[in-house]
């Protein structure tokens, strides 16, 4: 452990936070960040003990990809939240150079949480081994040690992010591999008690070259005869409307055979998300609906976020609840988000005008907008911050969506393109925070996650197409921030 601080003196910054919070403009409100130090994937997402549990890699001691631990928030409504604490330390030999990521399962009321351990070596040879800890109600943790030793004959060291699902009362693991030849592949595992572990192979697809590595994989099942194979493959090559960033998170959607290990008719890769900051989503599910949080950040990309030299970087997208529909995952903010709902500052129906312009108190907002586009061809969202906006285009003719943040003085800047099906309406819901922005599109057949970093705190949305606008309707509530107690 780095001698930067004890974990006594962690704790004592942490509570000195919530006592003091800092009034830094793009502290975000009601995405789950940390008060310092470097925060990445969900991990160990659960419903346990009538709470969710929010497990989430961290860095305590500053900004950078090392010493990784897990820390956990809880809450059952989304708006109070237990105050962050560390869960699991990399103080063993099997963990020492980080607890990566992993997954929950509940089972004989205890939680039990399945991670990888990082250990290098001498030149940064590295080990990758597969363990799991218990968690109990009373908030104790024990950890069991290594379940997996080794990665298998022909795959590198790169064996990572166990997922575990259920198929006919028989227990699964996905791991996220890379074979000798460096391509991305998964393997599964089978378990009949969730302890003892035996390697049935690598799952056969259809995506025989799709880059050099495949991390946190999730397979979800979405209906009663299909899978999505979800994760986050690393090397694919960058196209005008799709791989724009360093790395890309999706899915492909298939029939499961676990005799044959193999994915089955499977739909072509579809990213989750078409915006900037987005990557290592995780799966959990509740009351029969399948959960989503990812990460708003991506592996190599520090540098766009300038909150570093403050001392804290990154933040967890909401909640999102996955909706398989015509052969597509739709994504929808999960209901219990309605409960930071403080009050609605906007209510308009069946308003045209030339072009609309309003003026916000404050950057952390919900926005329901309904345009019609029967007879327009283009509708421009502008996000103005002074002498700073970020400009979201949608073009009915191309059916192409742009956003771009080339004129934001500081963070990542750039254009990100996709496809868009628009016909006679375009509907956009919108959640706003202090320095990240998520967009569902026609009801979430596509979203967008991007991070910005106004140098002015007032906004404005400015609306306008080639024509009329013509707002079929246009709800805005003022959110509140969630608290830490």
């Amino acid at each position: 452990m780095p001698n930067k601080k004890s974990y006594k003196d962690i704790g004592k910054d942490l509570d000195n936070y919530y006592i003091n919070k800092d009034k830094n403009i793009w502290r975000n409100k009601f995405h789950i960040e940390m008060p310092f130090g470097l925060l990445n994937d969900p991990n160990g997402l659960s419903y346990y003990d009538n709470k969710f549990h929010i497990f989430y890699q961290w860095n305590p001691f500053g900004c950078e990809h090392k010493t990784k631990h897990w820390c956990l928030v809880t809450t059952t409504n989304f708006v109070d939240f237990t105050r962050p604490k560390i869960v699991l330390k990399p103080e063993e030999w099997f963990d020492k150079d980080g607890c990566y990521s992993g997954c929950g399962l509940v089972k004989d009321d205890k939680l039990k949480l399945y991670y990888t351990g990082n250990v290098k070596g001498n030149n940064n040879e590295r080990k990758s081994y597969q363990c799991v800890a218990t968690y109990y109600k009373d908030g104790t943790i024990q950890k069991q040690g290594v379940i997996i030793g080794k990665q298998p004959e022909g795959y590198t060291a790169h064996f990572r992010d166990p997922y575990i699902f259920m198929n006919d009362n028989i227990y699964y693991m996905a791991l996220g591999a890379q074979n000798n030849k460096l391509k991305g592949k998964v393997l599964i595992y089978r378990s009949k008690d969730s302890t003892e572990w035996n390697l049935l192979g690598e799952l056969k697809t259809d995506m025989k070259d799709f880059g050099h590595m495949w991390e946190c994989p999730n397979m979800v099942k979405i209906s009663e005869d299909k899978y999505a194979f979800i994760f986050s493959p690393q090397g694919l090559e960058g196209k005008e409307l799709k791989y724009q960033n360093i790395f890309q998170s999706g899915y492909v959607i298939g029939t499961l055979d676990l005799k044959e290990l193999e994915l089955k008719r499977h739909s072509e890769f579809k990213e989750l998300d078409m915006g900037f900051d987005f990557y290592a989503p995780q799966i959990f599910e509740h009351d029969s609906e399948n959960i989503m949080f990812g990460w708003v950040g991506l592996p190599d990309k520090g540098c766009e976020y300038p909150t570093s030299n403050y001392g804290w970087m990154y933040s967890l997208t909401i909640p999102r609840v996955l909706e398989y529909k015509n052969n597509i995952l739709y994504q929808k903010p999960l209901k219990r988000i309605e409960n930071l709902r403080q009050s609605q500052i906007v209510n308009i129906k069946n308003l045209s005008c030339n072009d609309y312009k309003l003026n916000l108190q404050s950057r952390y907002v919900e926005i329901m907008l309904n345009l019609e586009m029967d007879e327009t061809d283009l509708i421009e969202v502008r996000f103005k911050f002074s002498d700073e906006y970020i400009l979201l285009t949608c073009d009915k003719k191309a059916q192409i969506v742009t956003i771009d943040r080339s004129n934001m003085c500081l963070g990542g800047k750039g254009i990100r393109k996709f496809k868009l099906e628009i016909k006679d309406k375009l509907k956009l819901h919108m959640f706003i925070d202090s320095s990240i922005i998520e967009i569902y599109y026609q009801d979430g057949l596509e979203v967008t996650t991007l991070v910005y970093f106004p140098k002015e705190e007032q906004l404005e949305i400015e609306i306008k197409n080639d024509n009329e606008v013509k707002i079929n309707e246009l709800c805005i509530w003022n959110l509140r921030s969630v608290k830490y107690e």
